[in-house]
């Protein structure tokens, strides 16, 4: 989809409002599509509400609500309408034709800020191929040239095909080549995170600008790039978060999430939100300033059941506490929220956070008495790799260790190490390794 130019331009916002909805939720949501707005350049003039008992299948709104916003059009010099809601290819088309303004909806919205954001390769083609999906079935109403017929070539009989058809092909072509990259990368991905299974991850998520990086500097004394502004993060990184403790503790973040997230996108970024289903632990990251941060927590909480991460442990974080204007509100936050950490990112530091975390994982730690044989003494460094050893005693018969670790690392010390034998079997002449509590 090629980039919309929205730059200084003069926006006016539309929502409709059913009976199903509160005149609350459509006030909030339209102060969220005024920051998206605003995040892709845009300044937003005016904003309309019509209450109506459905939805217009044709035109989205009623004849006299949409004379009225073409006259609003003209005079407040709109260069965009944007809706606070889906709009069928019928319905952005005919809308276009009689507002003579460009249309979008809440979903473009979103997709052409993704688009500005993709900084990298894999963001660029997640943003592409949700992109190509959301104009598929659109290419009727985007542009007219595409409805011309165009005569048979060499052989061909018939009518001739249609100009939109071929398009269609071309497109359905390029995501199959997308779809063909994407699944290359996430091998790719998979490889990596092999290479990781010995250590503990643990992934922030949350809300879009809930501060979810500014936390992983201070956590990891890294400098991942933090401006304030919806999806400024679209790919994942990790960082060592606790470098010496044994297994090694990761720390991942990956972009925020958003109430209606496009499922175009939540499709295309599976992979990259794969590191969220797989972590031992979610850091959710809450912005405790915004007005809707309770929605805000449920949303996050849609999302992580939506790509099946809704049975990851997690620990709640309630940041920039500095700039809560109500002393009350924070009061009842920590009262409601007691087992939540609270704190200001960009000053405070974390570490009673990161303790709380070494501590989650200490609970979940087993121990066992391992017996290595002098002869496979190299493995050693496997052992301390994927454990903490607590104690080496060096006699006659071999190394003698106490390992404390996950169950899944003293697992992998087993098929890894074969010659690393529980001490108190191999007096029984058994190769088991046998794992006891601590």
């Amino acid at each position: 989809m090629t980039a919309v130019a929205l730059e200084g331009q003069n926006a006016l916002l539309i929502a409709v409002q059913t009976p199903d909805l509160a005149a609350a939720q459509i006030h909030e949501s339209l102060e969220e599509l005024t920051d998206l707005s605003a995040s892709l350049g845009c300044t937003v003039v005016g904003r309309v509400v019509q209450v109506r008992p459905r939805i217009d299948p044709g035109t989205f709104l009623g004849s006299g609500k949409l004379s009225h916003v073409s006259h609003d059009v003209k005079r407040l010099g709109v260069d965009v309408v944007i809706f606070d809601n889906n709009l069928s290819p019928s319905q952005g088309e005919n809308l276009e034709r009689s507002l003579g303004v460009m249309v979008m909806d809440r979903t473009q919205v979103i997709l052409e800020i993704f688009s500005q954001n993709a900084h990298t390769h894999e963001a660029g083609i997640q943003v592409g191929l949700a992109q190509l999906e959301y104009m598929l079935p659109r290419l009727v109403g985007m542009w007219a040239h595409l409805d011309r017929e165009r005569g048979g070539i060499g052989g061909s009989k018939g009518t001739g095909e249609k100009q939109i058809d071929i398009d269609r092909s071309l497109i359905r072509s390029r995501i199959t080549r997308l779809r063909k990259d994407l699944r290359h990368l996430s091998r790719e991905r998979t490889t990596q995170k092999k290479r990781r299974t010995h250590c503990l991850l643990v992934s922030l998520v949350g809300y879009t600008n809930a501060g979810k990086s500014t936390l992983m500097n201070r956590l990891t004394n890294s400098d991942v790039q933090v401006e304030d502004r919806l999806f400024a993060t679209l790919d994942s990184t990790t960082r060592v978060m606790v470098r010496d403790n044994r297994p090694a503790i990761l720390l991942s973040d990956t972009v925020g999430f958003l109430r209606n997230l496009p499922h175009e996108l939540v499709a295309s970024f599976r992979s990259t939100l794969e590191v969220v289903r797989d972590a031992d632990l979610l850091l959710h990251v809450v912005d405790l300033s915004h007005d809707r941060f309770e929605e805000h927590i449920d949303t996050t909480e849609s999302v992580l059941d939506e790509i099946g991460a809704q049975g990851v442990p997690r620990l709640m974080v309630f940041n920039k506490i500095d700039q809560v204007e109500s002393k009350v509100a924070l009061l009842m936050a920590r009262k409601r929220y007691p087992e939540a950490e609270f704190i200001a990112a960009v000053r405070d530091d974390p570490t009673e956070i990161k303790g709380n975390i070494a501590a989650f994982f200490e609970k979940r730690m087993v121990s066992a008495p391992l017996l290595l044989e002098y002869r496979d003494s190299a493995d050693l460094a496997k052992i301390y790799r994927w454990g903490r050893v607590d104690a080496v005693r060096y006699e006659e018969d071999g190394i003698h260790l106490t390992v404390t670790s996950t169950p899944d690392n003293l697992d992998r010390i087993r098929a890894k190490v074969p010659a690393a034998r529980d001490e108190r079997t191999a007096r029984q002449g058994e190769g088991a390794l046998s794992v006891e509590g601590p």
